[in-house]
């Protein structure tokens, strides 16, 4: 297996592009996210991933495109403890499958067939026709033919030897319904009961779209909250219903008997301007309260010395085992790479009969301004936390739903004005002027102008 830096800025994050068979570093010249560096792996005749490569990073995240999800899976053992979000397109863990991946006829031919010719054609499939094909050959691979027909074959024999696993499951499926080297219609199958995206896409996908859609730019979150810092608690109307609704279900009696134990732990994550912290506080709680947040700046309501400023996504994976009694969050983790990710380790740092509690949005939140400018977080609905609850053995389910919250607005631009008071307009640095989204967006039968929250609410106990 070999590797190139894409992007190397010296970032805590780093990005792991597993690239598909026959490729090398060149298609994804010029890919940038804010934040993070850049990496292609690519070669899979071995599949010996280099540990050391990720040396000195906080988080890896991984786009696994075409046979390079079957490599992703194959070498996450040696990121895991890194790994936070993780996305496969136009892929699938068994990539040579009559109804699961490329039909084993084909990949057959393709295999006893490849010569420069053939090649050619494979590329011109890959890029969706002449037109792509044209685009794509200032980025085009520079490998020998020998090479990739070695590759192939090595790929093929780790196939026919059962060597595909589907563990651990990626966040999110893309399905590329254009594809003419991977069937759409497998691609679906492979993911069935998973989170499938489905885009309008050849084999060969717009990387930098999904680059941008898919990893968060946690820079522009901390600066867009600081940025909101003094006028959040004024607008965000929605968000101190949430802290108002998860303050309230922490009354039952586990939760409650934590809360009062002096000998207990409470870490909140994404404390915020302490909309949930000050519910908790005031009920003078015994336990040792902890509080982390991205932003540089601690609310005045929090006791001396319990602050902590880091990026809780990757901070949690350095706490102990069993070493937390609960561990709350509102309105903060949809702003992480992999909130199950994330869960799992929380789960991990909870002590047996511990509490985890937490509120995200689900998919279709703000769906008024993503409609309008194009952006939007991919969220998971209360269906894939359902099946995250079930497969974890150590979990009880307590509670896993949510309701709307409507907030509605008497013209267009006090929308947006909500939107950047609040600091949730931190989906993108693209200049897209608020006036020009506020343009788009439509009013209801009122004339008012909504803007819908769609809050989740999780809360899992640690079986004793």
């Amino acid at each position: 297996m070999k590797h190139a830096y894409i992007s190397r800025k010296g970032e805590s994050r780093l990005i792991i592009i597993f690239a598909g068979w026959g490729m090398d570093h060149r298609p994804f010249q010029g890919l940038e996210r804010p934040g993070y560096d850049i990496m292609a792996v690519w070669d899979y005749r071995s599949l010996d991933f280099n540990a050391r490569w990720t040396e000195g990073y906080d988080e890896v995240a991984v786009l696994a495109w075409s046979m390079g999800v079957h490599a992703a899976q194959a070498c996450h053992g040696a990121i895991a403890e890194k790994t936070t979000g993780r996305i496969a397109v136009a892929g699938t863990p068994c990539p040579v499958h009559d109804s699961l991946g490329i039909p084993q006829g084909v990949f057959d031919a393709t295999l006893a067939n490849l010569d420069e010719a053939n090649l050619a054609r494979f590329m011109r499939r890959m890029c969706g026709g002449a037109s792509g094909y044209k685009a794509f050959a200032g980025r085009m691979p520079q490998r020998p033919v020998e090479e990739l027909r070695e590759e192939l074959a090595a790929i093929g024999c780790r196939v026919a030897r059962g060597e595909c696993t589907a563990a651990p499951p990626f966040d999110h499926y893309v399905a590329t319904m254009r594809d003419s080297i991977f069937p759409p219609a497998n691609q679906l199958k492979a993911f069935e009961g998973c989170d499938v995206v489905e885009i309008d896409s050849p084999h060969l996908p717009d990387f930098q779209a999904l680059l941008d859609r898919f990893f968060i730019d946690k820079s522009l979150v901390a600066e867009r909250f600081e940025g909101a810092r003094s006028s959040y608690d004024a607008n965000a109307e929605a968000q101190a219903l949430i802290a108002r609704y998860m303050a309230n279900q922490l009354r039952d009696k586990d939760s409650a008997a934590i809360l009062a134990s002096p000998e207990a732990t409470v870490l909140e994550i994404g404390c915020g301007t302490g909309l949930l912290s000050r519910r908790l506080l005031a009920a003078r709680p015994a336990a040792r309260m902890i509080f982390w947040d991205i932003a540089a700046q601690a609310p005045d309501c929090l006791p001396s010395g319990s602050y902590r400023c880091c990026d809780a996504e990757t901070a949690i994976s350095g706490l102990p085992a069993a070493s937390v009694d609960m561990i709350v969050s509102a309105s903060a983790i949809q702003w992480f790479n992999s909130q199950l990710s994330f869960a799992r380790r929380a789960l991990h740092a909870l002590k047996p009969g511990g509490i985890l509690a937490v509120s995200t949005f689900s998919r279709g939140n703000m769906h008024e301004t993503a409609g309008a400018s194009g952006h939007s977080l991919h969220l998971p609905d209360a269906g894939v936390w359902e099946s995250f609850a079930a497969s974890q053995p150590c979990v009880e389910k307590i509670h896993i739903g949510g309701f709307p919250i409507v907030c509605r607005f008497h013209n267009a631009m006090d929308a947006m004005r909500h939107i950047s008071r609040t600091g949730v307009n931190a989906l993108s640095r693209a200049a897209t002027g608020a006036r020009s989204v506020a343009a788009r967006l439509l009013p209801d039968s009122d004339g008012r102008y909504c803007l819908t929250y769609k809050p989740l609410f999780i809360i899992l106990r640690k079986k004793p």
